[in-house]
């Protein structure tokens, strides 16, 4: 077996979230070692951004503040995504490891069939998409939700969870969300134009089956999963010092990233 470092956090901001996510890839990376598997949630509810979006062009930012929702930039590509009432995850690993041999795609299958395991084993008919990789046009606009893509997963043809990646030379970090009740949907109310509901094409573990799955219920099929997968056993992982600082200062930037950012001004 394997060992992975566990990171189970519980709710933080989405600075502070995609602050921590951004050091484990510079972590694994710079080490190498072990793959990481964090389990975390936000509080108050976010919006993260693609790291190529510009927020001024989809999103209403006061809209945003005036309801207490953080706007924050992942270091991840992708669409415009709110977190809430949900569940998420990053997997970060070096390069080589040999939990993960392969090349984009076998990540994305390998992870999502954890992630769709996990699922199945709370009663979640859950399974992996089929659908084209990657965005079309126009989809930098688009929230996060409005399609699934190739590895994806979906339950009865509508997006249950989401993800998104990052390579380097050194290091691969993903992270993405499980969607346990209604919420993450609500993000068309913040998008510029006129996206729709998107009830239709999103559901969550509660939609299917009833009942939502508790944070800690959904924690604990997420680690089953994962160490039937890979053959890992979890090691739990504390940042020291060091870390904790390099984190702190990370997150300050991601909170002031955007903190100018309204009626069209930016912060200089």
């Amino acid at each position: 077996m394997q060992r992975w470092f566990l990171i189970d956090d519980g709710p933080s901001s989405g600075a502070v979230n995609m602050a921590v996510d951004e050091r484990l890839l510079s972590m694994v990376g710079d080490k190498g070692g072990e793959p990481f598997l964090r389990l975390y949630s936000f509080d108050p509810p976010a919006v993260t951004i693609g790291y190529h979006q510009d927020p001024l062009k989809i999103l209403d930012v006061e809209k945003l503040r005036g309801d207490g929702i953080d706007l924050v930039r992942r270091i991840t590509g992708g669409r415009a995504l709110l977190h809430e009432a949900e569940l998420t995850y990053c997997v970060a690993a070096p390069a080589g490891s040999p939990s993960f041999n392969g090349g984009l795609q076998e990540t994305f299958i390998g992870i999502s069939r954890a992630i769709v395991a996990a699922l199945r084993s709370i009663g979640v008919k859950a399974e992996i998409a089929s659908g084209k990789p990657g965005m079309s046009s126009g989809a930098m606009a688009s929230p996060c939700l409005v399609s699934a893509s190739r590895h994806e997963i979906v339950c009865r043809g509508r997006k249950i969870a989401g993800n998104a990646q990052r390579r380097t030379r050194t290091a691969f970090i993903q992270h993405g969300s499980i969607l346990l009740a209604p919420g993450s949907e609500r993000i068309t109310s913040y998008l510029r134009g006129d996206w729709g509901g998107l009830e239709d094409l999103v559901t969550s573990v509660r939609a299917e089956r009833g009942a939502a799955a508790t944070g800690e219920e959904m924690r604990e099929a997420m680690k089953a999963s994962f160490a039937e997968a890979y053959g890992a056993f979890f090691e739990p992982f504390v940042h020291g010092n060091a870390d904790r600082e390099i984190i702190a200062s990370l997150a300050r930037s991601k909170a002031l990233e955007f903190s100018a950012v309204a009626g069209g001004r930016r912060n200089g």
